[in-house]
Parts: structure tokens; sequence; C-alpha cells
């Protein structure tokens, strides 16, 4: 995977704490676990992934999470506008934490090995204000690449 990004900063986590005191989900342990564990990724994860990665946090803190808690909370926390949904035509719903890497922005997905990378700027904002001028609200827009990654290319052609 390319480069990590800076997570967001501690004032963010606060920030989808309060955010869950409000929507009245108490914040256990586990919960915290799982934002945590959310934290880590690069990039939009899928359920499993994001379970896989609380096991981890869960050596550290013993707050354990069943995928099925994993895959409620990630519910609760798509409805709260805390993380959104990525899908990437493969069947597989992603998530990623809003605001985790500080901007809007879209992603391109390696074909053969899924690796995903950020594309950090986003060109499609003047369509976007096209639409508010002709009176449209809550506007939004999803837009992913997908292509070959240098690294599967560099592997078909040593297997050739």
């Amino acid at each position: 995977m390319g480069k990590k990004e800076e997570v967001s900063s501690p004032h963010q986590l606060h920030e989808w704490v309060q955010d869950l005191k409000k929507s009245a989900l108490r914040v256990t342990a586990p919960r915290m676990t799982i934002l945590k564990a959310m934290l880590d990724c690069h990039g939009p994860s899928t359920v499993e992934e994001i379970h896989l990665r609380t096991k981890r946090v869960n050596k550290l803190t013993k707050d354990a999470c069943d995928l099925a808690t994993v895959y409620r909370f990630v519910s609760h926390l798509e409805k709260l506008r805390i993380v959104q949904r990525c899908e990437f035509g493969d069947g597989m719903a992603r998530y990623e934490l809003l605001g985790q890497h500080g901007h809007h922005h879209h992603h391109v997905i390696c074909r053969s090995c899924q690796r995903i990378e950020i594309l950090k700027d986003c060109e499609i904002k003047e369509m976007s204000r096209f639409a508010e001028k002709r009176g449209f609200v809550q506007i939004s827009h999803s837009l992913e690449f997908s292509g070959i990654c240098l690294g599967c290319q560099k592997n078909a052609r040593s297997r050739a």
C-alpha cells in the first residue's frame, strides 16, 4: 500500500464520541475498539477487515468484539454519517471514517490485488456548484477509478 496518511486527530475522535452520545448510543469499550481499529485503516475496509483489526487492538485493551457487533456498529456509524460506504463494483461494501483523511476524496482500485489508493484532489466540485446554481441541495457524488497497479503489472510481466 501507499504511504499511510496521518489519521484523524484526537479531537476528531472526541467529536465522533459526542455524536454517538447525542444519538443515544452508549460509548462502550467494544465500540471504542472498533473506532480505533477504523482509524488504523488506510482507505476503505470491509467489515471483516475492520473486525481483524479489532483483534489487534483487543490484544492491547482486552475489549472483545465479535463480527456481529462490528456489523451492527458500522451500520450505526453509517446512519450517523460518521462513516461512508464505498462500493467498488465487486459486491463488497467497504467503509471509511468521514474526515479521516481531512477532505473529500476519491479512490483508485487495482482490479487485480484490490489495493486502494486515495486521490487527494476532486475536480468535480465545479459540477456540484453547477447543480447548486439550479437549486439542488445536499449534493453528493461518488467517483472511483479502477486499473492495474504497478506491482501487479510487474508480477504479470515476470510470469509471462
